[in-house]
C-alpha cells in the first residue's frame, strides 16, 4: 500500500472550508451521549481580563458535530427554514421494541439521512446493537469517510427507544 501524497497548505484549506465551520456545541449528558446540547464556551485573554465568548467549531470537531446534528434532528424538523429533507427518521421508531426489525430500520434510516450529506464521501460501516446495559437504547456505529479526508471518523451515537434521547 503507497502513502498517500502529502496535502500543500492551501490544499488542507481548501478541506477545512468545505467541512465548514459552526459554532461549537457542548453537550451536557456522558461523553457520547450527545443530548442537552448548548453554546459551548472559549475563555481567551483580552485588555486585562479574560474574555468569555462563543467557541467556533471546525475540522474534526466540526464533523462530528454535522453528523450529530444531522442524525439528532428528525426529518422535516427543519423544513419552514428551507431544509425539508435535513436530519433522519428513525425518531419515527420511538415506542417500537429494540428486535432486530427496529434495529433494521434503525440502520436504513440513518444511512438515508446520511446520504444527504455532502461532506460524506462514504459511510464505511453503520451497525444498530442492543446496549448492553438498557435493552430500551442501540448504539448506532459509524465509520464514515469525509470528502477528501484519508483518516476515517468513527462514531457512536445511542438511541432510545422510550424516550428519544
Amino acid at each position: 500500500m503507497t502513502a498517500a501524497p502529502r496535502r500543500t497548505a492551501a490544499e488542507i484549506e481548501l478541506l477545512w472550508r468545505r467541512l465548514g465551520r459552526d459554532l461549537g456545541l457542548f453537550w451536557a449528558g456522558t461523553a457520547g451521549s450527545f443530548v442537552d446540547a448548548d453554546l459551548a464556551t472559549d475563555k481567551r485573554p483580552g485588555h486585562g481580563q479574560t474574555v468569555t465568548d462563543l467557541a467556533v467549531a471546525e475540522e474534526v470537531g466540526q464533523a462530528v458535530q454535522l453528523l450529530v446534528n444531522r442524525l439528532m434532528t428528525r426529518e422535516g424538523e427543519l423544513a419552514p427554514l428551507g431544509h425539508p429533507e435535513y436530519g433522519s427518521r428513525h425518531h419515527e421508531l420511538i415506542g417500537e421494541p429494540n428486535t432486530e426489525r427496529t434495529r433494521n430500520l434503525v440502520k436504513l434510516y440513518i444511512l438515508q439521512a446520511l446520504r444527504r450529506e455532502p461532506r460524506i464521501a462514504k459511510v464505511e460501516r453503520c451497525d444498530v446493537r442492543t446496549e448492553a446495559r438498557r435493552r430500551d437504547i442501540v448504539r448506532i456505529e459509524l465509520t464514515v469517510r469525509l470528502i477528501d479526508l484519508d483518516d476515517p471518523l468513527n462514531l457512536v451515537v445511542p438511541f432510545d427507544l422510550e424516550t428519544a434521547t
